[in-house]
């Protein structure tokens, strides 16, 4: 199997070797297998992406799989629950590069699956319902087995841009701590990272609802082209029209950074590369602006040095920006 799970991520295997492997994941020991060995992969590969190919092929064979077992489905409550599980598991495996299944935890008779993207990558997950979901590095989403059933809630924590595919009968809702985003078909991008401030949301196109999940009488509709921005500290929304694609390039693997300050940009460059970083603290609210497209690291921290009075050393794992006294006795005269 070693062999087959290596042709899989190296885009070589075929449809009768999908098929051996998708059986062979459905018992847990061989799951462990699995992510274990898909993270050696994905370490040992580094930056360099899923060869063409590999993740579409698996998306067909899943596919195909999922439409045998549901039509077994509703044949006894012992097969509908195994099939149950068996869909959570097999969209996740339609994502490839960067994001697996971290837990899967039952209560009754409801099952919890969780899907996180690793540090320094970007993932895209397919949820049962159809919907797309991209993960920013450090981020993750939960459902439950009745997702596309009788509920299309997902938890976040971390960001994440949705598709959402439309559906009158079941609203799509995501939980976000203090703020709740209810839609049925529209393109959204959320960010609410534990211990931030804020929790943003921006509207691509479609309506948005805003919920809290404290106050009962709070609602907002958010417009295409506009931003929310809920102050936890205060529970205060701010509305700001923006230009969207600011927001949401990230997930095409470009990062835009506009007029921020050193203590937000360091955040992203920490998610972005999986890299730690300490500044001194009379440059935290120093502002930059640039955008990272497939840039190194090394490239981008030159960028920055030129662009403001600092410098940088490297302490153990850690990059270190300093003020350069030498550029600001420049910038003085």
């Amino acid at each position: 199997m070693k062999e087959i799970i290596e042709k899989y991520f190296e885009g070589r295997a075929s449809a009768g070797e999908q098929v051996q492997l998708l059986k062979w994941i459905r018992k847990k020991e061989n799951r462990i297998v699995f992510n274990s060995s898909k993270l050696d992969w994905n370490k040992s590969q580094q930056n360099k992406p899923l060869p063409e190919g590999s993740e579409q092929s698996w998306m067909n064979i899943q596919d195909q799989m999922l439409q045998k077992s549901f039509k077994r489905w509703q044949y006894s409550d012992k097969v509908n629950l195994m099939v149950r599980i068996a869909a959570i598991f097999f969209f996740v495996l339609s994502l490839g590069g960067g994001a697996y299944m971290l837990s899967s935890t039952k209560q009754n008779d409801i099952w919890y699956s969780e899907i996180e993207a690793e540090n320094g990558q970007i993932s895209k997950v397919k949820l049962p319902d159809g919907s797309m979901v991209w993960l920013n590095s450090g981020s993750k989403i939960s459902y439950n087995n009745l997702f596309a059933a009788n509920n299309r809630d997902v938890k976040l924590e971390g960001e994440a841009y949705f598709e959402v595919q439309k559906n009158e009968d079941l609203s799509f809702v995501v939980n976000s701590g203090e703020i709740q985003v209810k839609v049925h078909g529209t393109k959204f991008n959320v960010e609410a990272y534990p211990g931030s401030e804020n929790i943003d949301v921006v509207l691509e196109s479609g309506k948005v609802q805003l919920l809290s999940a404290e106050v009962a009488s709070f609602q907002y509709f958010l417009s295409p082209g506009e931003r929310a921005s809920f102050v936890k500290s205060n529970n205060q929304l701010k509305i700001s029209e923006v230009n969207t694609m600011k927001f949401t390039s990230w997930k095409d693997g470009i990062l835009n950074i506009y007029n921020q300050p050193l203590v937000e940009v360091v955040k992203r460059l920490e998610k972005r590369y999986n890299q730690e970083f300490e500044y001194a603290n009379e440059l935290k609210d120093f502002p930059f602006t640039f955008t990272i497209k497939n840039e190194p690291l090394d490239e981008i921290i030159e960028i920055m040095e030129k662009i403001a009075p600092i410098k940088t050393k490297q302490e153990k794992n850690v990059i270190v920006f300093e003020l350069d006294d030498e550029k600001v006795r420049e910038l003085s005269r």
